[in-house]
């Protein structure tokens, strides 16, 4: 009973799903729990050091060392008394090295991993690409965790080259989950090989970091070499459902024309769609949601979504902004007014929930309350469903700082 309640924690939290659409993070009140729990006795110490196993963070190469010095020796027992080493209860690692690092750590960390399912790479710089993945990380994988079901690099430190992502894909054919924030290199010394992904069903494509004097020269500014190594077959993404680009293609890239048919999700950029996102939406006739992350840019939209349920659109800066009145009026509000003004122009007889992401740039939304009323009004009577970021309806709306001080005040 004591394994199936704190093994909960982690599921609740999403951070072992392999289709989680951020980076989710543990509260850090958990690993605290977990850590009293280990004092109670030496059976709650046993189940609770199983339950830490399933997700490890490595923040520096002593502790990556620390780790798989406590995972080998867990194996070592194994091999004497029987049972389950602690890394085999191992699912998701996430890897936020800043300095440099033994990669042969993270190959002998690997195969005491046999059941990873979710790997995350977050190492170096948080600005610019400083090194690639080591080959032999990216070969330790295939070898020692083919079920792998979500690889994700969520930072520009340490992105992989084509050669070695290929070498990942095609090595572990259960793969679901692809982020990507670049391509540390395309260089290759023959023609390249063909990708192919039979299960994946979130590919997400990040902002290309700029150029710095320790970036690769190969390393693009754009997703086209890599979009053209997928539009090769129909059958390389026979599964894909999700597609998530934050730098779109010009022109209109035949990955659209090949797998346009299978995306039921799409998030795109405003400011980098520019005017080719009717035609890509076109070719995208099985679409269920629509997410736009906007600035101040203008966009062209389509005059017809015939299956479009959802819509929501998200601050492209999503750092907490805070800026004067006026200057949020400017800068926020009125292009996001221009952009409701165009999606209201849409021929949607499918949609039934239009939502803002009221964080970031959008936070202070909730001062503006009367806009937000009026608009609610306007989509109501089309039978839209008007919400913030947590499903909350904008017919009533509350500033979040207010109620929370109105409960300390009762």
């Amino acid at each position: 009973m004591g394994r199936r309640r704190f093994r909960g924690c982690p599921q609740r939290y999403g951070v072992v799903s392999c289709h989680s659409q951020s980076d989710s993070q543990v509260d850090p009140q958990v690993f605290q729990d977990r850590r009293a729990l280990q004092l109670i006795c030496s059976t709650w110490r046993v189940i609770v050091a199983e339950i830490t196993a399933e997700y490890l963070t490595i923040y520096s190469d002593a502790e990556l060392l620390a780790t798989v010095k406590v995972l080998e020796a867990s194996a070592k027992r194994k091999k004497k008394k029987g049972g389950k080493a602690l890394g085999e209860w191992t699912t998701r690692i996430d890897f936020k090295i800043l300095g440099p690092y033994n990669p042969a750590h993270i190959v002998r960390l690997l195969q005491c991993t046999p059941n990873l399912l979710i790997y995350i790479n977050k190492n170096g710089s948080y600005a610019s690409p400083e090194r690639q993945t080591p080959t032999e990380v990216m070969e330790a994988l295939v070898r020692h965790c083919r079920g792998l079901r979500r690889a994700e690099w969520s930072g520009p430190g340490e992105p992989p080259t084509f050669i070695d992502l290929a070498t990942l894909v095609n090595g572990c054919p259960h793969l679901q989950t692809l982020r990507l924030i670049c391509i540390y290199s395309y260089t290759m010394s023959c023609r390249p090989p063909v990708l192919t992904l039979p299960k994946l069903k979130t590919l997400s494509l990040g902002l290309i970091p700029e150029s710095s004097e320790i970036t690769s020269p190969d390393m693009p500014i754009v997703w086209d070499p890599l979009l053209d190594l997928l539009s090769q077959q129909s059958t390389q993404l026979p599964e894909l459902e999700r597609f998530e680009i934050d730098i779109f293609p010009l022109p209109l890239h035949p990955f659209f024309i090949m797998h346009g048919e299978k995306i039921r999700h799409f998030r795109v950029t405003t400011w980098s769609a520019v005017a080719l996102l009717p035609d890509a939406l076109e070719r995208c006739p099985n679409l269920h949601s629509l997410v736009l992350s906007h600035g101040s840019d203008t966009l062209d939209l389509p005059e017809f979504l015939p299956n479009v349920k959802r819509i929501c659109i998200l601050p492209s800066v999503e750092d907490l902004v805070r800026v004067p009145t006026r200057v949020f009026a400017f800068a926020v509000l009125t292009p996001l007014d221009a952009l409701l003004v165009a999606l209201e122009k849409i021929s949607a007889p499918g949609l039934d929930e239009l939502r803002i992401r009221n964080s970031g740039a959008f936070v202070d939304l909730a001062n503006h309350s009367l806009w937000l009323q009026g608009w609610w009004r306007r989509w109501n009577i089309r039978g839209v469903e008007f919400y913030d970021k947590s499903g909350k309806s904008f017919q009533v709306v509350e500033d979040e700082e207010e109620r929370i001080l109105d409960k300390v005040r009762e």
